[in-house]
C-alpha cells in the first residue's frame, strides 16, 4: 500500500498504509493518534485548504525540533495540533506537534539559566532521554512535549529564552485538580533523566496489536471491504471459514467492534490516545 492517503488523492482514505504487527510495537500514543487523524477526510480537506499548508520546523544542535509560530492555527487547532502536518506521511516520518492541552501530562516548570548565576547539577534538554517536540507559540509560550515508548509528557517553560542552554528547573503543581497526572508526569521525567532510562520504559503490545487491527479495519472498511473480507485480512482465511458461521458470532462481533473503534478512532477518539 502506498503510504500517501487516498483521501488527498481524491478518493478515500482507505489504501493508506498502516503499520505492520512487527514494527506496531514501536509506535506511542502519539504516534497512533497520527495514524488515525491522517486517515480523516475532514483533516485532509482541512489541509488542504490551509494557507500555508505546512509550518517550517527546525532541529536543534540537541535533536529537539522546533516549531515557531508567527501566528495561531485556529483551523489546525481544531484537531489538537499547532500546525498542520502533511497527512501523506505516516508516523515517525515527521514531527507532529500537538498542542500542550492534548494531555493531562503538561507540567509547569520555571528554568533558571546558568548566566543567571546557577551552576551546579544544570541540566539541558538533552539531559532528557526521549524524543523532544518543542513549540514556542504566537504568545510567546514555550511547550516540550517529551515522547518515549507508550510514554507521553508536555513540559511549559518559563525563563529559558534559548532552548539549547542548562539550566535548573524548579516544578510547579498548578492546583489539586490534577496533581495525579502531575505527579505521573514528574515521575516520568525522573525515568527519562535516568541513566538506565532505556530499561525503564516498555510499550504494551497486546494495546498496540489492538490498535493496528483497528486501523487495518478502518482502511478496508472505507475501501468498501465487507466484514468477511476485513477478517480474513485480520485473522486470515482458514480461521474465517472455520469460525464465521459459529454459533457463537465471536469473530463477527470482534470485526464489526474493531471496524466501529477505526471510525471512532478517526473521528476524534485520537485525542483520547494523548492523555
Amino acid at each position: 500500500m502506498t503510504n500517501e492517503p487516498a483521501a488527498r488523492r481524491g478518493t478515500t482514505a482507505a489504501s493508506a498504509s498502516h503499520p505492520t504487527r512487527r514494527d506496531s510495537s514501536a509506535l506511542g500514543p502519539d504516534d497512533w493518534a497520527w495514524e488515525f487523524l491522517r486517515r480523516s477526510p475532514a483533516y485532509v480537506a482541512a489541509w488542504r485548504a490551509a494557507v500555508p499548508r505546512n509550518v517550517p520546523h527546525v532541529r536543534l544542535a540537541d535533536d529537539t525540533y522546533l516549531l515557531r509560530l508567527r501566528r495561531r492555527y485556529l483551523q489546525a487547532e481544531r484537531f489538537g495540533l499547532y500546525a498542520f502536518a502533511d497527512p501523506a506521511k505516516p508516523a515517525g516520518r515527521a514531527p507532529i506537534f500537538w498542542l500542550a492541552g492534548a494531555t493531562r501530562r503538561l507540567v509547569n516548570a520555571r528554568c533558571t539559566t546558568t548566566e543567571q548565576g546557577f551552576h551546579r547539577s544544570a541540566m539541558t534538554l538533552g539531559t532528557f532521554k526521549a524524543q523532544r517536540l518543542a513549540a514556542i507559540a504566537a504568545d510567546g509560550t514555550h511547550v516540550v512535549t517529551m515522547k518515549r515508548e507508550d510514554s507521553r509528557i508536555a513540559l511549559k517553560l518559563v525563563g529559558l529564552p534559548v532552548l539549547t542552554r542548562p539550566f535548573r528547573i524548579t516544578f510547579e503543581v498548578d492546583g489539586l485538580d490534577n496533581i495525579g497526572a502531575q505527579t505521573d508526569a514528574l515521575k516520568v521525567l525522573q525515568r527519562l533523566a535516568a541513566a538506565d532510562a532505556a530499561k525503564a520504559f516498555r510499550s504494551p503490545f497486546a494495546n498496540n496489536e489492538r490498535l493496528c487491527h483497528a486501523l487495518i479495519a478502518l482502511d478496508l472498511s472505507i475501501a468498501g471491504k465487507t466484514y468477511r473480507q476485513i477478517a480474513v485480512a485480520l485473522f486470515g482465511k482458514e480461521t474465517v471459514a472455520a469460525d464465521w458461521q459459529g454459533a457463537s458470532q465471536f469473530l463477527k462481533d470482534r470485526t464489526r467492534r474493531l471496524v466501529a473503534k477505526g471510525h471512532e478512532l478517526m473521528n476524534g477518539g485520537y485525542r483520547d490516545l494523548l492523555l
